[in-house]
């Protein structure tokens, strides 16, 4: 099942992200209602947000994960765009506010699931390439994959696809690896 989409202007959808008890996402005029994640997911999310804060302590970038709104924002954009991935890196902190971070991440990540995979390879893919995030990790859980998408010359290559007994390597972040078999254990019960 795909996310429930909708129209409304951004006065309209402050309003309605105030008063909703759902993770909603906004791309300028589109609101996105998010599933709640699986048992799986979260699963992996931890095992890869333990790993990321690991490498992350006691250095100046900033580690973040689902849900914080992010409103991706720079100087040659006037789209509104509201989306919460289930993993952000940041080294500019000064986007960020109480509930929410306001700029560009360094390296955002998601992790796809059957009913998202066209939002986060079609949708996000787009969005967080026009907005120029300098890496993005998609996370497949059911193949047990990292795909690492570079953003150079205005669009993402792809650097790689892990699997098996692979280690992802980020291109962003010297000497930043992480385990495919520490991310998706063998034996969950």
């Amino acid at each position: 099942m795909t996310p429930e989409k909708k129209i409304l202007s951004l006065e309209e959808f402050l309003q309605m992200d105030k008063e909703n008890e759902h993770r909603l996402e906004y791309f300028d005029g589109e609101v996105v209602y998010l599933e709640s994640p699986s048992v799986e997911h979260q699963r992996v999310l931890l095992n890869i947000a333990a790993e990321f804060r690991n490498y992350f302590r006691g250095k100046s970038c900033e580690v973040f994960i689902s849900p914080l709104d992010v409103w991706l924002t720079n100087k040659e954009k006037t789209t509104k765009i509201k989306v919460q991935p289930d993993l952000m890196v940041i080294s500019d902190k000064a986007g960020l506010k109480k509930n929410a971070y306001y700029g560009v991440p360094d390296l955002i990540m998601e992790i796809i699931a059957p009913s998202n995979e066209s939002h986060d390879r079609v949708k996000k893919y787009s969005t967080y390439m026009e907005f120029g995030i300098n890496e993005y990790w998609m996370i497949n859980p059911k193949l047990k994959t990292i795909e690492v998408y570079i953003f150079e010359e205005d669009e993402y290559k792809q650097a790689a696809i892990y699997k098996g007994d692979d280690y992802a390597v980020s291109q962003t972040f010297n000497e930043l690896k992480i385990y495919l078999e520490e991310i998706f254990p063998s034996n969950n019960n």
